[in-house]
C-alpha cells in the first residue's frame, strides 16, 4: 500500500490513503492506533481519503509503525459492512433503502427481480426453519408464511413489500439501539486525558489511551489518578474514599501502591503504571449495559413471552378465517398484522430509553432488571457515613478551658492547622473563616507527628494540637472534669485536643454533617409508606443526632460487615423488597444481596462492583429521579400494549372487510410498529 504525505509538522502528519474510510474503517484504524505508543489520535477528513495522525514529538517513526499494521484485506472487510447501521440519522437509512428499491425496479428486468426476491426469501426461510426446529410459533415463522403465501398467490409485489418493510424495520431498530448505546457510553465513560509522563528527567504529555505498563506519570495535587501503579518518587496524601469509603487522606511514599479513581489531595507523586486499563470498572459497567439483552428484566422477559404467545392466535385466526370465508386475502390479514412484533421490538427500546435518561441525570443503571426491582421496593436501608452524611468533617462545638474563650482557642488552632492538609485541619481553618477570626503567625517551628498531630511553641511555651495519644505523649495534664467530658463525647464525636504549656485548653467536637437533602427525602419516603432502616458501624451515641431528625423504623448500630449482610437477609425473609445505599468495602456483601444496591460515585471499588445503580452526582435526590423514570417506564409499557392491541385490531378489521389490500395492510402494520418503537425511544 502506498501512503502519500501531504503535510508534516513536529507532531502531526497528514496522509492521503489508498482506500476510503467509512465509519467501520475509521474504527478499525483507531483500534490499531491505540496499540502503538506515541500515536496520540487520528483525525479523519470529510473526503474520507485523508487522515491526520497526531504523534508525540520525536516519535515520527511510530507513524510508520502504525501504517505497517494496516492490512488491506481487513480494510476491505470493514468496507463491506452495512454502513447505514452507523448512519447519522434514520433519514439516511430510509433513503438508502428506498434508493436501492427504486434502482432495482428501474434497472433490473422482471426475471432477475423475481430471482432477487427469491434470494431475499432465503434469509426469512432460514429463520422460520430454525423456529420449527425449536418447536416455536415465532414471529419469524409468521413472517415467512405471509411472504410465501403471497408468492404462492402470485402477488410478488406484496411479498417484496413485506420483506422490504421487515428489513427496513430491522435496520431502523438496530440503528436506534446502537445510537442509544453510543450516547449512553459517551455519558458513562471518561474522556481521553492528557497525562504528564516523566522519562529520563524530562516531562512530556501523553494521551491516557496510549499509556503503557512501566510508564511513569506525574500525579499532582488535586489530580485524579487514572491508573493503578507504584510510587517511585515523591510523597503525598491520597483520598482513597473510592476504595475504602473513608474520606481521610492516606499518606503515600516510595514503594506504596496507588489505585485508579483516587485523588491526590496534597503533594506530588511519580507513579509507575502497573495496569494500563483506565477506569476499568466503569468500562465494565458499559459492557454490562451493552450486553443487557442477556440480562433482561423479569417484566421484559414476561413481555417477550407474551408476545411470542400471541403468535399462535394469528395462525388460529388465519385458519378460521379461511375455513369460514375461503378467502386467502382475508386469511392473509392475520399473517400481515400481529401483536407480537411491536411488543418485542418496543420493550427493549423502552428500557434502554429509561437507562439513557437516567445516565443523562448522573445515574448509572447496570441492567433493566434494576428498574423493575426498584419499582417494588418497600424497605430502604441506609448506611450512615458517606451516604446520609457528607463525609466532610465539620466542627460542631468547642469546649474551652483554663480561662480561654472559643475565639482564642480557635485562633490558635487555625494558626497551627493551616499548615497541614488534612480534613480535620481543613475543618478547623474553615470554622475560623466562617467566624471571621484572623490568625496571624504566632508559633515557632512546626513539627508534624504522623497520624497524631502537630507540636510547636508560642511565646516560648509548648503548644500541641492533635489526638489524645499525642497529648499523653507530651505529658499534658488532664483534669478529672476534662476526662469526664472526653468520655461523654468521644463516643458521639471525633475529638481534637489543644494543649498549651502542658495544660489542655480546648476540645473540638467534630462530626460529619448530614447531607442537606437527607432529612426531607427520608421523611417523604416515610409518607409514601416505605420502611426506612439505618445500618451503621457507629456507636449508638454517634447516631443519636441523626435519629432525632429522621424517624427510622429500625436502627442497627455497631454492625460488622457480615452482620450487615445478615440484616438484609433477615428483612428479605420477612417478605420485604430491600434497597440498600452504601459506599464502603464493608457494605459490598449487603449491597450484593439487596434487591437493589445503590452507591455514590465516591464509593469503594468493590461496593461499586456489587451495586446495581450508581449515583454519579453524589446526591440522594437520585431516588426522586428513579421514582420518576420508573413511573414513566411502566406507563410507556402499558401504553405500548394498549396501542399494539388497539391499532392492530383495527387494522385486522379493515383487512377482514376488504377495505385495504394486503400490500397496504403490510405498510400500515409496519408504520404502526415503527410509531410504537418511536414513542418508546422518545417518551422521556
Amino acid at each position: 500500500m502506498k501512503f502519500v504525505i501531504k503535510h508534516q509538522s513536529n507532531s502531526r502528519v497528514r496522509l492521503e490513503l489508498p482506500f476510503t474510510c467509512p465509519h467501520s474503517v475509521q474504527m478499525y484504524l483507531e483500534e490499531l492506533a491505540c496499540t502503538v505508543p506515541g500515536i496520540e489520535k487520528l483525525h479523519f477528513y470529510k473526503d474520507l481519503k485523508h487522515v491526520g495522525v497526531y504523534f508525540t514529538q520525536g516519535k515520527v517513526q511510530q507513524v510508520q509503525r502504525f501504517l505497517s499494521l494496516i492490512q488491506m484485506e481487513n480494510v476491505i472487510e470493514k468496507q463491506k459492512e452495512v454502513q447505514w447501521l452507523v448512519a447519522s440519522s434514520p433519514y439516511d437509512i430510509i433513503s438508502t433503502h428506498l434508493y436501492r428499491r427504486m434502482l432495482s425496479k428501474v434497472l433490473l428486468p422482471t426475471p432477475i427481480r423475481m430471482g432477487w426476491i427469491l434470494m431475499k426469501m432465503v434469509k426469512f426461510g432460514k429463520a422460520a426453519f430454525q423456529s420449527i426446529c425449536e418447536k416455536k410459533l415465532s414471529m419469524s415463522l409468521l413472517d415467512f408464511v405471509a411472504i410465501s403465501t403471497s408468492m404462492a398467490m402470485g402477488d410478488h409485489k406484496t411479498a417484496d413489500m413485506i420483506m422490504f418493510l421487515l428489513n427496513l424495520g430491522d435496520d431502523l431498530d438496530d440503528w436506534s439501539q446502537k445510537k442509544s448505546i453510543e450516547e449512553l457510553e459517551k455519558n458513562l465513560t471518561n474522556n481521553i486525558y492528557e497525562i504528564w509522563i516523566e522519562k529520563e528527567g524530562e516531562r512530556f504529555k501523553k494521551m491516557s489511551n496510549h499509556v503503557e505498563v512501566g510508564d511513569v506519570f506525574v500525579a499532582t495535587e488535586g489530580q485524579e489518578i487514572y491508573f493503578d501503579g507504584r510510587v517511585v518518587n515523591g510523597r503525598g496524601y491520597l483520598n482513597e474514599s473510592s476504595l475504602t469509603g473513608e474520606s481521610f487522606p492516606v499518606s503515600k511514599k516510595i514503594g506504596d501502591m496507588v489505585y485508579a479513581n483516587t485523588v491526590v489531595e496534597h503533594g506530588e507523586l511519580l507513579v509507575e503504571v502497573t495496569n494500563k486499563q483506565q477506569n476499568l470498572r466503569l468500562q465494565q459497567i458499559v459492557q454490562l449495559i451493552k450486553s443487557s439483552e442477556f440480562h433482561q428484566s423479569k417484566q421484559q422477559k414476561q413481555l417477550m413471552e407474551k408476545a411470542d404467545g400471541l403468535v399462535k392466535y394469528n395462525f388460529i385466526g388465519m385458519a378460521l378465517t379461511y375455513l369460514f370465508t375461503r378467502s386467502v386475502s382475508k386469511a392473509l390479514t392475520f399473517l400481515l398484522v400481529d401483536y407480537s412484533c411491536a411488543l418485542k421490538l418496543s420493550s427493549p427500546a423502552t428500557y434502554l430509553t429509561a437507562i439513557k435518561a437516567a445516565s443523562n441525570q448522573g445515574i448509572v443503571i447496570k441492567g433493566s432488571n434494576s428498574l423493575d426491582e426498584y419499582a417494588q421496593v418497600d424497605t430502604f436501608v441506609f448506611d450512615k457515613t458517606g451516604t446520609l452524611t457528607t463525609g466532610v468533617p465539620k466542627i460542631q462545638r468547642i469546649i474551652a478551658y483554663e480561662g480561654y474563650d472559643d475565639e482564642e482557642v480557635l485562633r490558635i488552632a487555625a494558626c497551627l492547622e493551616e499548615h497541614i492538609y488534612h480534613p480535620i485541619a481543613t475543618a478547623v481553618v474553615k470554622k475560623a473563616e466562617d467566624e471571621g477570626i484572623e490568625h496571624e503567625e504566632m508559633h515557632g517551628k512546626l513539627t508534624h507527628v504522623a497520624s497524631k498531630g502537630i507540636v510547636s511553641s508560642i511565646d516560648g511555651k509548648r503548644v500541641v494540637i492533635g489526638s489524645l495519644e499525642l497529648l499523653e505523649d507530651e505529658k499534658t495534664t488532664i483534669s478529672n472534669e476534662q476526662k469526664a467530658v472526653i468520655e461523654e463525647y468521644s463516643q458521639k464525636y471525633n475529638l481534637l485536643y489543644l494543649s498549651y504549656d502542658g495544660k489542655l485548653i480546648a476540645i473540638f467536637l467534630i462530626d460529619t454533617p448530614l447531607r442537606g437533602e437527607a432529612v426531607v427525602l427520608l421523611k417523604e419516603l416515610k409518607e409514601k409508606g416505605k420502611q426506612i432502616v439505618l445500618l451503621t458501624g457507629d456507636t449508638q451515641k454517634r447516631t443519636e443526632t441523626i435519629c432525632s431528625l429522621i424517624p427510622f423504623d429500625r436502627v442497627y448500630t455497631q454492625v460488622k460487615p457480615e452482620e450487615k449482610h445478615q440484616v438484609i437477609e433477615q428483612l428479605q425473609e420477612e417478605g420485604h423488597h430491600v434497597l440498600m445505599i452504601g459506599d464502603g468495602i464493608n457494605d459490598s456483601a449487603a449491597l450484593s444481596l439487596a434487591n437493589v444496591g445503590i452507591v455514590m460515585a465516591g464509593a469503594s471499588d468493590i461496593a461499586r462492583q456489587a451495586s446495581d445503580i450508581l449515583f454519579l452526582n453524589e446526591q440522594l435526590t437520585g431516588l426522586h429521579v428513579l421514582d420518576t423514570i420508573t413511573d414513566q417506564l411502566n406507563h410507556q409499557l402499558d401504553s405500548n400494549l394498549k396501542n399494539t392491541v388497539g391499532i392492530n385490531s383495527f387494522l385486522m378489521g379493515l383487512g377482514l372487510i376488504d377495505v385495504v389490500s394486503p400490500s397496504v395492510l403490510a405498510v400500515l402494520h409496519n408504520v404502526t410498529t415503527t410509531f410504537i418503537i418511536g414513542k418508546s425511544l422518545t417518551y422521556i
